[in-house]
Parts: C-alpha cells; sequence; structure tokens
C-alpha cells in the first residue's frame, strides 16, 4: 500500500512538472497596430477577443512552436490575422490574440476557432463566417449586417439597432438578441436561426432551406417559405404577409 502511495505522488509530481515546463513554453508577443484599423481579418486555427479600448494594442500568446506561425500584418484600417498551422495539430485555444480598438466596422473569419467582440457602439457593422468556428458580439449598432456560409455559429446581442440583415447559406447556426426596428434575414441553406430574444418592429424573412427560423415581430411579419423549413412567430404581429409554397409551415405564438 505503501508503495502504491509513493508511486501515485510520483505520477502526481511528474505531471505537475510536465504542466509547468507546457506552461513555460507558452510566449507573448505584442504586434504593431494602431487606430486607423477598424476591419480584422482572421483565417487560420485561433481564439480571439476583441474588446473596445482607446488605446489600440495587439498580443499574441501561443506555444513557442507556433507563435512565428502567427501573421500579423496592417494595410490601412484592415488588420490580417492569420496562422500557418492548420489541421487537427492543435486547438483554437494554442493560438490566442488580444486585440484592442477604439472602433470596429468589420469582422471576418475564414478559419477554425473563436471570436468574441465586446464593448464596440457605431452606425454599421459587418460580420462573415466561413469557417467552422464561431462569432460572439455584444454591442450597439444601428445596422448589422451578417452572412454566415460555413458550419459555424453566431451568437450575436445587438442594441440601438435600426436594421439588422442576416444572409445563412451555410449549415451553422445564428442566434440574435437584443432591439431593433427592422430584421430582414434570408435562410437558403441547412443552417438555423433564433430571433425570438430580438424584438423587432418588422421581420422580413426568406426561407428557402432545410432550416427553421424563430423571429420576434411586433407589427409587420412578412414571410416567403419555399423550402423545408419552418417559421415560429413570437410577438403577435397585427399586420401579416405570408406566401409558403414549400412544405414548411408557419406558427404563431
Amino acid at each position: 500500500m505503501k508503495r502504491i502511495l509513493q508511486l501515485a505522488l510520483l505520477f502526481l509530481a511528474t505531471l505537475g512538472l510536465v504542466r509547468g515546463v507546457a506552461a513555460e513554453t507558452r510566449l507573448l508577443e505584442m504586434r504593431n497596430v494602431d487606430a486607423r484599423v477598424v476591419r480584422v481579418k482572421l483565417d487560420g486555427v485561433m481564439e480571439v477577443r476583441i474588446r473596445q479600448g482607446s488605446v489600440p494594442s495587439l498580443s499574441i500568446t501561443a506555444d513557442k512552436r507556433y507563435i512565428a506561425d502567427v501573421t500579423t500584418a496592417q494595410s490601412g484600417d484592415t488588420l490580417h490575422i492569420e496562422t500557418e498551422v492548420r489541421g487537427f495539430k492543435l486547438g483554437p485555444s494554442s493560438i490566442r490574440a488580444e486585440l484592442v480598438l477604439p472602433n470596429l466596422r468589420e469582422v471576418s473569419s475564414e478559419g477554425y476557432g473563436s471570436t468574441d467582440v465586446t464593448g464596440f457602439t457605431g452606425e454599421e457593422l459587418t460580420l462573415s463566417l466561413e469557417g467552422a468556428g464561431s462569432i460572439k458580439v455584444v454591442g450597439d449598432y444601428r445596422k448589422l449586417n451578417a452572412s454566415l456560409g460555413g458550419v459555424g455559429s453566431m451568437q450575436l446581442w445587438i442594441g440601438n439597432n435600426d436594421r439588422a440583415e442576416l444572409d445563412l447559406q451555410g449549415a451553422g447556426s445564428v442566434v440574435l438578441g437584443g432591439r431593433g426596428r427592422i430584421l430582414k434575414a434570408s435562410l437558403g441553406g441547412l443552417g438555423s436561426l433564433n430571433a425570438k430574444q430580438f424584438e423587432a418592429d418588422a421581420v422580413n424573412l426568406e426561407l428557402s432551406g432545410l432550416g427553421n427560423a424563430l423571429v420576434n415581430a411586433h407589427t409587420n411579419a412578412k414571410l416567403n417559405l419555399s423550402g423545408l423549413g419552418s417559421v415560429v412567430v413570437y410577438g403577435k404581429p397585427a399586420n401579416r404577409d405570408v406566401s409558403v409554397e414549400g412544405l414548411g409551415k408557419v406558427s404563431w405564438k
């Protein structure tokens, strides 16, 4: 029994040492970025955090084996962040980018990983996700344009909004919350839309794919269904314009 206990303690000590060595291999590098940047383009495997701040900064944290494979380049108002490491050699958290910007107008991702955006306000925000990752945004923008063409997901909470336009052509999902005047959405793929928590005065929905949608309309709801998906409408809008040519159905709650 004593021998087993000694071996167990030795194992735990060795495990702690290995973890300590692994932790020591993580490096942090500061990269150049200035206040002109309002557009961020991502490609590769990484975890990205973008937050609002008056002083722009960019830090990259990664294992020393990979940090040289992270390329950052600014061209005018656009910042490119790319990782050359591909496949399943590492998880998204193996490479982490922390970006602080005064303003933000656009984020596009073609990679695999997570992108979190917090604290921004502005006139317009454009989002594009073509990979297998995720984008999460909490902010206030008068106009939102979001397109999803991959198998990833978006979680968007937008306040102070006049118009939100969503284009879902992939197999992913979008969850939208907040408050706005107009929601216009087009679903042509396998993906789904959950906008139950987005209180819109008017909703205009085109559904030609296989996915389903949940929307919340207070006054007007215009729905055109030509695919196999179905729609659930919350908010009990007084004005309803519905066209169903496919096998889907519309429910009112």
